[in-house]
């Protein structure tokens, strides 16, 4: 399904490509011209949710204001996809001042807004959480700092934050939706995650900041017989075993 296979009008379409491209001009005429046009129903929250959703997956902060502006309806998968964009502080901050829960996670994907915000290595946006009530315990923020797809070295400084404020090394990643085909993976600590996703210099770290080494997933595995069963790189077997994972 493409970008804008939602789109059931002309309107439709064009609002959401501007909020995709960031033209706040082009929605605004493009917007009086839909309230002007007596053949459809005017714009309503709802359509213009829609198009912040593909403002703030296209880092378009200034598109996303707008519509927020506008009256784009405040929900919880919003507050969720600003937490793990970067440039969006601004708008997450009044979406959290509106209503949208720093804690609801994803029921697709089992994400909470912590948790993705963590994976992309974005300090103002957990504090901002943080200070609107998030729950770090089972947000699972550490396992996606560990596990996350961004430098080593801005993973560890999330990761080192993270610890500081309470995250407990050795916690397993906690479930909070219903398995489906989108987060059917075996749930583990940090460190099993660390391997997973095969990160030797994350690996060290957790080990040297209390991470248990004996501690199973889910699965039954330990870390060393995760590491084996995720086929990891002979260096990062041979650091678990002199670490004395099992």
């Amino acid at each position: 399904m493409g970008l804008f296979d939602n789109a059931r009008t002309p309107h439709e379409h064009r609002l959401q490509t501007a909020a995709k491209t960031g033209d706040v001009a082009d929605m605004e005429v493009g917007l009086q011209e839909w309230r002007n046009d007596s053949s459809i129903s005017p714009p309503k929250a709802s359509d213009l949710h829609l198009a912040a959703g593909i403002a703030i997956s296209s880092n378009q902060s200034k598109a996303l204001k707008y519509l927020l502006d506008q009256g784009s309806s405040v929900d919880n998968t919003l507050a969720r996809q600003a937490a793990g964009k970067e440039g969006n502080n601004e708008q997450l901050h009044w979406l959290l001042n509106h209503g949208a829960s720093p804690n609801v996670p994803c029921g697709r994907t089992n994400d909470t807004p912590l948790s993705r915000a963590a994976r992309m290595n974005l300090m103002e946006p957990i504090d901002l959480l943080l200070q609107h009530g998030a729950e770090l315990k089972a947000s699972n923020a550490l396992h996606a700092a560990a596990s996350g797809g961004g430098p080593d070295d801005e993973s560890l400084a999330t990761m080192q934050r993270l610890i500081e404020l309470g995250a407990d090394v050795n916690a397993i990643q906690a479930m909070h939706v219903k398995r489906s085909g989108h987060n059917i993976g075996i749930h583990g600590t940090a460190l099993h995650g660390a391997i997973r996703a095969s990160k030797p210099l994350r690996v060290r770290w957790l080990l040297e900041h209390g991470a248990d080494g004996t501690i199973r997933n889910e699965g039954g595995y330990s870390p060393l017989e995760w590491a084996k069963e995720c086929r990891s790189s002979k260096e990062l077997v041979a650091m678990l075993k002199k670490a004395g994972c099992e």
